[in-house]
């Protein structure tokens, strides 16, 4: 799989988008996805100005730089179509002008496209109502042309679930929680930290004011403002703090690495920040894996992570006397408590770790390429060839450790479309492909069909055939007639197995318990149930652990095909998949309507489906 990462600062900027980017492409690498990056070749704000290399390794990964002109924030860049192709899906990161350009040259460049909210724009009120109207206007309109989105926070999903509910995943930031890990002060001090670029919507300018209160309740809180000038706050800060009276207890340090930064926390005990807007709110959680204690303003993201964590406080900056009174009462508390909340703050913050998050990222991806299942009509069909599925099937039974199997053709996904409880049966349900319909609507969606038409009538013999499994075999469906007939051919057919017993599928609904307690009681490991869509199906879902058996598999028409009852297509009508015109002609009074009517309203609704 090859992933272009497209955001607008990577390395050597330095910050949260920054390092997230780095961090995701660096463990998709360690699990075998070729990753890169593309990126604008200046960092913003960077006095004087340096244009970067066009292309680069930062550490193992390759970074590419293209040229950009305009505002850095709403950066111009269309030399990103010259670096799409041969990439599988392009991860885009914040809401900028690759979203929108991305979207509306997609007839050009043909990717799939996802997003990484990362906050969206809303990091300050600055032109907050115009802000509103482009993202309810231009954005929405974007993302209509990008498969999914990812919203980083919860904040994030509740801004963009009413402009693209059906494409939204939460998959939270993954955070590097090794690099600080264990590095905060052993003994409980009066030290906190901010850590983060000195932007306007971190306000460090509020957590400067708290802290001329705080030192009048005890002279020994100190503060670092640790991270890299934005938005030109680094001489106003310093001003403020001189101003103050706060040179000995506010510094602040501008540029320094990690290593650097690590050692500085061996006399912290808090993180703080006071942001009146953060995607996430990564520093926060760098910081509790150090063993810091939070302290927080109460936005959605900053309240998430200490409401997990179950610990921290949150405070209102913006009343500098009342914050500071607050926040010295929570530190007298720590400060009688420090080490036990230290060894909570570093368990919290391990669930926030980067392995994990890689492979909810790696999950959404074969979601959309279709490699490892492939969503259709809101039903999830698995892409396994027969051998695999046999692999599956035995591992069942031998494992002991119950399966359901559905048969899905173009008719069960009609049925599924307008019946919500057999839609949920086959989304607790292994379900396999059958037929050119399902092909079709794999080819729209994802631009390949499925390894291998998995028709349960070819299929269930195939493995009854191939099976090195001891199977004990039930057979339950059609007439008293033709399930006899079918059960004295399988007998024939494949003496390796143990036939345990049949039973017609015309049960009435007193008799379901008493159906299930004779399947147990034969000892049957396969149950193959052959009462058509959706009885079938719901059979097995409500009844089929009751039964015993490991394995449960509906194969509708087996039963009359393999009695002799219903004839089936020649060969060569099977290879070119028309079976289903054979079947019409044969039996057109039944079938005219599911194969005439139901397969056009199929190939409209996979047109649908393809096309969200």
């Amino acid at each position: 799989m090859r992933v272009l990462h497209v955001v607008r600062q990577f390395h050597p900027a330095i910050g949260g988008l920054e390092n997230f980017v780095y961090c995701l492409v660096l463990e998709q690498l360690r699990t075998g996805i070729d990753a890169e990056v593309l990126t604008l070749d200046s960092v913003f704000h960077q006095r004087p100005f340096v244009r970067l290399p066009y292309e680069e390794l930062v550490g193992p990964i390759k970074v590419r730089r293209i040229n950009w002109s305009g505002s850095y924030k709403y950066p111009f860049a269309p030399t990103v179509l010259n670096h799409l192709k041969g990439y599988d899906i392009v991860h885009v990161h914040a809401v900028d002008f690759f979203i929108d350009f991305l979207s509306i040259t997609r007839l050009l460049h043909g990717s799939r496209l996802v997003l990484s909210t990362h906050g969206g724009f809303f990091h300050t009120q600055y032109a907050s109502t115009l802000k509103k109207i482009f993202f309810n206007t231009i954005t929405r309109f974007s993302l209509r042309n990008y498969s999914q989105v990812y919203a980083c926070s919860n904040g994030d999903y509740q801004s963009f679930e009413p402009i693209c509910k059906g494409k939204l995943r939460l998959i939270e930031n993954g955070v590097d929680v090794n690099k600080f890990f264990d590095a905060s002060a052993k003994q409980a001090t009066r030290k906190f930290v901010f850590i983060g670029r000195f932007s306007d919507n971190k306000r460090i300018d509020l957590l400067v004011s708290v802290f001329s209160e705080l030192i009048k309740l005890h002279l020994d809180y100190k503060l670092l403002i640790i991270g890299k000038d934005w938005d030109n706050n680094q001489a106003r800060l310093i001003q403020q703090i001189h101003s103050l009276g706060l040179g000995s207890n506010v510094a602040i340090h501008n540029g320094l690495d990690d290593a650097s930064i690590k050692a500085m926390f061996a006399e912290v005990s808090f993180i703080i920040s006071a942001s009146e807007y953060e995607g996430f709110g990564m520093t926060l959680v760098e910081g509790m894996s150090a063993g810091l204690i939070p302290i927080a303003s109460p936005i959605i993201s900053f309240k998430n992570i200490i409401s997990q964590s179950g610990l921290g406080l949150l405070a209102d900056f913006t009343e500098p006397h009342v914050a500071a009174q607050t926040i010295h009462a929570y530190t007298e508390f720590c400060q009688l408590n420090y080490t036990s909340l230290r060894e909570q703050a570093k368990v919290a913050s391990q669930s926030y770790g980067w392995v994990g998050t890689a492979e909810r990222f790696q999950a959404a991806y074969d979601e959309l390429l279709g490699d490892s299942y492939r969503m259709l009509q809101g039903v999830r069909f698995d892409t396994r060839d027969s051998s695999e599925v046999f692999k599956a099937f035995d591992a069942s039974i031998t494992q002991e450790h119950f399966l359901r199997v559905a048969i899905a053709n173009a008719h069960t996904l009609n049925l599924a479309r307008n019946d919500s409880q057999y839609l949920k049966v086959l989304g607790d349900t292994l379900v396999l492909n059958d037929g050119i319909g399902v092909n079709i609507a794999s080819q729209w969606k994802y631009g390949r069909g499925f390894a291998e038409n998995l028709n349960g009538t070819d299929l269930i013999p195939k493995y009854l055939a191939q099976s090195q499994t001891k199977l004990r075999i039930f057979l339950l469906g059609a007439t008293d007639q033709v399930v006899s007939a079918c059960f004295q051919r399988c007998k024939t057919l494949f003496p390796q197995h143990e036939w345990v017993g049949f039973y017609n599928g015309y049960i009435d609904a007193n008799e379901h318990i008493a159906v299930c307690e004779r399947i147990h009681e034969s000892g049957a490991n396969l149950l193959l149930v052959a009462m058509g869509n959706p009885l079938q199906e719901k059979w097995i879902h409500q009844y089929g652990e009751t039964t015993g058996a490991k394995l449960c598999i509906g194969v509708g028409a087996l039963f009359d095909f393999m009695a002799g009852s219903v004839t089936r297509a020649p060969s060569w009508v099977r290879r070119i998949h028309c079976e289903w015109i054979y079947r019409l002609a044969i039996e057109p009074k039944r079938m005219w309507r599911r194969y005439m009517v139901g397969n056009f309203l199929f190939l409209i609704a996979a047109w649908r489906n393809c096309s969200r």
